[in-house]
């Protein structure tokens, strides 16, 4: 009787909360980031290439489950004493909800590297927010940029961000 009470109790929670929103008005505000580390062999010695990236983000859900707003991001790669360049980025993003959990957005990122010219890029991600309250959750995605214009260089990745998700 106990497993069936805890049973019928595990789905009742789990079916409220699969159908959580996120509503108009809240405001999200939160940084996401990878490290990375990796041995090479370039010309046959080994080297250690390292890259470091956080990205800010802030929007406002102007309906219900879909929220808009501005990113910053910041790019580190060294790789000896051959390569040392940062590079920042400033863009607009947009982002649906799915049940108020699972999130898939889109947006346009300009980034400026040492004294190169501005490059353009279309930032695309899938992820989940795992709520571990109601106002923060940790939200592993997927991320593809793709680049625009004169910049070729599309990437791939896994990150890890924490979201403040206010007046939720």
């Amino acid at each position: 009787m106990k497993k069936i009470l805890f049973t019928i109790c595990f789905v009742a929670a789990l079916a409220g909360s699969s159908f959580a929103q996120i509503e108009q008005g809240t405001v999200l505000v939160g940084p996401s980031t990878n490290l990375g580390f990796t041995s090479s062999s370039f010309d046959g010695a080994d080297s250690n290439l390292t890259t470091f990236n956080i990205d800010l983000a802030a929007g406002y859900f102007v309906i219900e489950n879909l929220a808009v707003g501005l990113s910053f991001g910041y790019l580190k790669v060294k790789y000896e004493d051959i390569i040392d360049e940062s590079t920042t980025s400033f863009g607009l993003f947009g982002r649906y909800y799915v049940n108020g959990k699972i999130f898939v957005g889109a947006g346009y990122s300009s980034s400026k590297s040492g004294d190169s010219d501005a490059f353009g890029s279309l930032p695309l991600e899938v992820g989940y927010a795992a709520f571990i309250t109601d106002n923060i959750a940790v939200e592993p995605s997927f991320g593809y940029e793709l680049g625009l214009g004169d910049n070729d260089t599309n990437t791939f990745g896994l990150n890890v961000g924490f979201m403040l998700y206010l007046n939720r």
